[in-house]
């Protein structure tokens, strides 16, 4: 799986510029209110792809590493505000100044073995590709992602042999991610307002959410019966209702053909209901309690990440047996969490320094003659050792650590 390593701040809002390290397994952000916790979640989202809207305005000069099995990524990202004078609607008036808009510029440097073997920029009209004797500039076809215009462009390199293989290894390194659950039910509520559309017999998909579980986007492979609604097994479903008690559970859509013609007909899926069953018993979602919404929402969240999981006060209303089963469900995947409630915190463990120092994110606010500002860090290599000797004696739990030695 693809590993974020390190992320880079050296602009963003009232962030201290700032690097941060990060453990392969689960990451923690700790700190009082107000102190960032939120925002760098949706820092972490926006900067691996998933649609972040409370940042799309935000000028940032920021960078991030990604470890994969065969190449390493580090990614350059700058928004810089640039001024655009507005004409007059009054010729007689002066131009109005008062318009901006944000420029964005990706770079890229691929490396392999530790050896950075190519260096890119992804323009808007062209990717220019460094190599150490050479430069290349490949036309942007069409409107992508940058790490996709950057694969798109190595596949269209023919003077260099080993592009198409690079291009592959960009493509197999990208971080699959949902990005941010929220701390309260909207990701629950988005769900059920999930709307797909299957087009013609070649199975073209689309809805109306970036990212949808996967199980769901495998169901939509499979026959659609001439009904007007059916009922569905789904992988992530089937292991949340057995957290939940119940011995099994189904997806439920609406049904309705858009067009008549067999071969370019659409297929609309909406008003989506989840059914659990017991001997004797079948609840609707609505009849779940909140934590059992907001346990269910994750195990749809993480089936939607392949390689990871940013989740905001995962463990809200989630019984102590419910966090062991969704820590249980991001298996080997990285994840980044935050969490108030110390049960969280007395899940983890550690098997170095190194790994207590990754694995903490300290996130305060700090004020000076500048105002307010964030500061976000790693625990030092001294304030690592101190917790890590604590825990090794077995006595006081993780949150109780913490607490003593003022890091949380």
């Amino acid at each position: 799986m693809n590993k974020l390593t390190k992320l880079t701040i050296k602009k963003f809002r009232n962030v201290a510029p700032t690097t941060l390290e990060f453990r392969s397994g689960i990451n923690v952000l700790l700190g009082k209110n107000a102190a960032g916790k939120t925002t760098l979640l949706r820092l972490l989202s926006a900067v691996v792809g998933a649609p972040e809207q409370a940042l799309k305005d935000d000028a940032l000069d920021v960078s991030y590493r990604i470890a994969s099995e065969s190449i390493d990524i580090e990614h350059t990202v700058k928004k810089t505000r640039v001024e655009d004078p507005a004409l007059p609607l009054d010729p007689g008036r002066p131009l109005k100044e008062d318009l901006s808009s944000l420029q964005r510029t990706d770079s890229f440097v691929l490396e392999k073995n530790g050896v950075a073997t190519v260096r890119a920029d992804v323009l808007p009209n062209e990717i220019v590709l460094e190599r150490a004797d050479k430069q290349t500039r490949v036309e942007s076809q069409f409107p992508a992602a940058p790490i996709l215009s950057l694969y798109f462009a190595l596949k269209k390199d023919r003077e260099d042999s080993g592009s198409k293989e690079l291009a592959e290894a960009v493509l197999l390194a990208q971080i699959l991610s949902a990005g941010r659950m929220d701390e309260s039910l909207d990701l629950f509520n988005n769900l059920l307002e999930l709307e797909i559309k299957i087009r013609g017999s070649g199975v073209r998909i689309s809805a109306n959410r970036p990212t949808i579980p996967r199980s769901i986007s495998q169901m939509t492979f499979e026959s659609i019966p001439e009904s007007t609604s059916a009922t569905f097994p789904l992988a992530f479903l089937d292991r949340a209702s057995h957290v939940l008690g119940y011995d099994s559970a189904s997806a439920r859509f609406d049904i309705e053909r858009l067009s008549p013609e067999p071969s370019r007909q659409t297929v609309r899926l909406s008003n989506l209901r989840f059914f659990f069953k017991r001997p004797g018993e079948e609840v609707s979602h609505d009849l779940l309690s909140y934590g059992q919404k907001r346990l269910l929402a994750f195990f749809a969240h993480a089936d939607a990440s392949r390689d990871l999981i940013i989740a905001d006060e995962l463990v809200n209303g989630l019984h102590h047996e419910w966090i062991s089963a969704c820590l249980d469900e991001i298996g080997e995947r990285q994840a980044f969490l935050t969490s108030q409630n110390p049960l969280l915190l007395d899940f983890l463990r550690f098997d170095s320094v190194d790994e207590v120092r990754r694995t903490f994110i300290l996130c305060e606010r700090a004020s000076g003659e500048a105002g307010a500002q964030l500061i976000w860090r790693n625990p030092t290599h001294e304030e690592a050792e101190s917790f890590f000797l604590a825990y090794q004696t077995g006595i006081q739990r993780v949150s109780d650590i913490l607490l003593t030695k003022g890091l949380w």
